[in-house]
């Protein structure tokens, strides 16, 4: 038992280690945000990859049907398409538990990106997990705090790990909070993780993760 919860620590570790962010051109991408680091491991994620796109503007919100990513949403919120990982003793498959012979370990991937524009946004789109911006974002500086509230379909939760500059800064609080210091400036990239319990069938574990997208100009 103890075996099989690192082997799970592991995996959901590889997963949490990785940067999703939408650029300024409205593109989104998986690696790593800063080119020091990336090895040539960054690459942007097609439409086919993504299961819906959210868009809130002017108070609005509503699914982009096209899946196209547009500057004219106030705020936008990406969810892809669910993968499972499966561990065995000669490595990790991207499928299910019942699709694999000798299966170790396995979880369920669900990825979501959410990038703030601007003040006026309708940021909670009620869809699993999300990180959402309480103060504006147009008085956010570096050394300032950007104030989170973390949700679950909608609904405030606590003791969600969340990691910001490669690092967890902390758990939300009861009422789903967390207080996270901006170091520079330009696109933050701040994430969120959770894991529920599944049935066993095809995962033993859901992983969400999701990240917050916001630009601080200085």
């Amino acid at each position: 038992m103890i075996k099989k919860i690192i082997i799970t620590q592991v995996l959901i570790l590889s997963l949490f280690a990785h940067d999703m962010w939408i650029d300024d051109a409205q593109v989104l991408h998986c690696g790593h945000m800063h080119m020091k680091d990336s090895h040539g491991e960054e690459k942007e994620i097609k439409k086919e990859d993504i299961n819906k796109v959210f868009c809130s503007a002017n108070s609005d919100i509503f699914e982009v049907q096209s899946k196209e990513l547009s500057a004219k949403c106030d705020t936008l919120f990406v969810i892809l398409n669910e993968a499972y990982y499966t561990k065995t003793p000669y490595g990790t498959k991207k499928q299910s538990k019942d699709e694999t012979k000798m299966a170790i370990s396995s979880f369920k991937s669900i990825e979501s990106v959410k990038r703030i524009n601007s003040d006026d946004s309708g940021q909670i789109f009620n869809k699993g997990l999300e990180l959402s911006l309480t103060n504006k974002l147009s008085n956010i500086k570096v050394g300032d705090k950007a104030r989170l509230l973390v949700t679950y379909d909608g609904k405030a939760i606590p003791s969600v790990s969340v990691a910001y500059s490669d690092k967890v800064r902390g758990v939300s609080d009861k009422d789903g909070r967390i207080n996270i210091r901006i170091q520079e400036a330009g696109l933050q990239n701040i994430k969120a993780s959770l894991t529920l319990k599944d049935d066993g069938i095809k995962s033993d574990e859901i992983i969400h993760s999701s990240t917050l997208n916001i630009k601080v100009l200085k």
